[in-house]
């Protein structure tokens, strides 16, 4: 009896979550939509981030378009002088509770040389997390394209009299679409279990929307 409901709770999850997300049920709005937007019909168009190439930890190439697109991530910009400072409690964190992380990605940029090129003793800061290689990302780009990649994460929303994030330093949270859906000052445990909640209830509702677009897919097909 016992497997038989567990097997009928797997065969139905998906469409449970579907009904839950697509009736609007929740009450709670958690994760808005972050940057510039402009509506066309009946449609609103939101700002997304540009994909980007550039050098990961060995030397070698990265492109956002093939490791990211279609995935939700967590960017972290790290200056120079910030990674002591900035790291330190989300790794201690991550030690003792990295299942709380569900499966986001995260990808660090960090400041090469001239050319963007990765440095001698460049700092490995998936590795010092204990991050495996698919789920997260060292990019190194020249100080100059740092900090334009950097504009483009911290935009300003004109829709909004104060600014979202609390430091330009702040951890942003990319949804599947390259939408900016949260800004967390990952300094403070507070914001990083802020952080945590948001990524698990953006990748809830992204398989609820996902389902039902699949959904719309197989009844075109029938």
């Amino acid at each position: 009896m016992k497997k038989a409901l567990i097997l009928l709770g797997i065969l139905f999850f998906p469409a449970i979550v579907y009904v839950y997300f697509a009736l609007g049920i929740p009450k709670v709005v958690r994760a808005p939509i972050y940057g510039p937007r402009t509506v066309s019909g009946k449609d609103t168009i939101y700002y997304t981030i540009p994909a980007f190439g550039c050098t990961t930890t060995g030397g070698v190439s990265f492109s956002s378009e093939k490791k990211l697109d279609g995935r939700l991530y967590v960017a972290i910009f790290l200056p120079p002088d910030s990674i002591k400072t900035m790291l330190p409690i989300m790794a201690e964190d991550m030690l003792h509770k990295r299942n709380t992380y569900g499966y986001a990605r995260f990808v660090f940029f960090l400041q090469g040389d001239s050319s963007g090129q990765v440095p001698l003793n460049a700092p490995d800061v998936s590795r010092d997390l204990g991050l495996g290689i698919d789920t997260a990302f060292n990019v190194f780009m020249s100080p100059e394209a740092f900090w334009k990649k950097h504009d483009e994460y911290y935009v300003a929303d004109p829709n909004r009299k104060k600014d979202p994030w609390q430091t330009t330093t702040d951890a942003v949270l990319i949804d599947r679409l390259g939408r900016i859906r949260g800004y967390y000052n990952i300094r403070y445990a507070a914001d990083l279990k802020k952080m945590k909640e948001d990524v698990n209830h953006v990748l809830l509702r992204d398989e609820g929307v996902q389902t039902l677009e699949e959904s719309k897919v197989e009844q075109k097909h029938e």
